[in-house]
């Protein structure tokens, strides 16, 4: 299943302030990094064209304020245990890596279950955390907090790394997974390849 650019583009009086004033500049921005969370594509001038805007996960997964949260928590928590010592990219990786499998249909299509799937299997689930026996405490409180942002970033549409782009697996270097010869590399990302 091909994933598309979760960015949502939120259209602020800002963001059109910017665009008016930099319209030749618009489509010379190549990197993400330059803006990353604004759409600036000019229109033309009195178009009745309107920009448009892909759904967020959260909006696709047809999420509740409540279960947006339980989501975020089960989201943040495989970013945390899975990921915190990673640079930002390869937490937002890993948090991507989730969403895919989520939308890929070979996986549940509720996050939380996708996160502790088999996780009654001791290191024979989905993301060794669920099942490593180990006890799961959050002492990192800056890297919780973090963690819990990326997951409501991620589920909001504001964060996608394209060279992940639909991955559904990742393991970290200094392991041999029985499934990495039929997966295609797409991005390495601190310790993890995705």
């Amino acid at each position: 299943m091909s994933h598309r650019v979760w960015r949502s583009v939120v259209a602020t009086m800002q963001e059109d302030a910017f665009v008016a004033a930099v319209p030749a500049a618009a489509s010379t921005l190549a990197t993400a990094e330059a803006l990353p969370a604004l759409d600036v594509t000019p229109e033309a001038p009195n178009s009745t064209l309107q920009r448009a805007r892909l759904p967020s996960p959260a909006e696709r997964l047809h999420l509740t304020v409540a279960t947006l949260i339980r989501a975020k928590q089960c989201l943040a928590s495989a970013i945390y245990f899975e990921a915190r010592d990673e640079p930002v990219r390869g937490q937002i990786a890993v948090a991507q890596v989730v969403i895919n499998r989520v939308f890929s249909g070979y996986y549940p299509h509720d996050l939380c279950d996708v996160v502790y799937q088999n996780a009654s299997r001791h290191l024979d689930c989905q993301f060794t955390f669920a099942c490593d026996g180990k006890r799961k405490v959050i002492n990192e409180r800056g890297a919780w907090a973090r963690a819990q942002q990326i997951a409501g970033q991620v589920l909001a549409g504001d964060l996608y790394d394209q060279a992940v782009g639909s991955s559904t697996h990742y393991h970290a270097l200094y392991v041999r997974p029985d499934w990495v010869e039929e997966m295609k590399k797409f991005a390495r990302s601190g310790t993890h390849n995705f």
